[in-house]
């Protein structure tokens, strides 16, 4: 049996391998200057909250700047929960703008994406994408379910 929180870590790094840029994405819509981080059994980029705890998001994009450009959580069957609520709050508030909207993205264990849909739009979270995930055939597996600002993200 895998370790649950050793598993995510390892989709978590997938994710920001394949997706923070896509693979297949045109170098002149992500600027080389970026720079994806992954917090996993090393923490590398903590974020303090308001409530003085330093969370960690699975994932970090850092602007040219140094800044916060995009986040995503990788997030386990038991953190899909109504009290999550708070910490996408502060994630969305702390991530950038995309074209429209902060750029957020949530991954949802697959069966768990309407919960979570509910918990961001019943909370009035900005995001930019939600996505659910599984392991199929020992392959992860993104299942796309809303994405605001970009057509060609939902994948």
């Amino acid at each position: 049996m895998i370790d649950p929180v050793r598993q995510r870590y390892r989709i978590a790094h997938i994710i920001a391998a394949t997706r923070f840029p896509f693979v297949d994405q045109p170098e002149d819509s992500w600027p080389p200057c970026y720079k994806t981080i992954v917090n996993d059994g090393e923490r590398k980029f903590g974020l303090l909250a308001p409530w003085g705890e330093v969370v960690y998001p699975s994932i970090v994009i850092l602007n040219c700047d140094g800044g916060v450009q995009e986040l995503g959580m990788v997030e386990a069957q038991e953190d899909i929960t109504p009290e999550r609520a708070k910490l996408w709050q502060f994630l969305s508030d702390s991530a950038s703008v995309g074209r429209k909207f902060k750029k957020l993205f949530v991954y949802a264990p697959k069966g768990l994406e309407d919960k979570a849909l509910e918990i961001l739009e019943g909370n009035d979270i900005e995001y930019d994408g939600l996505r659910g995930y599984s392991i199929d055939d020992g392959k992860l597996v993104i299942h796309p379910i809303k994405t605001h600002d970009s057509p060609h993200d939902h994948r």
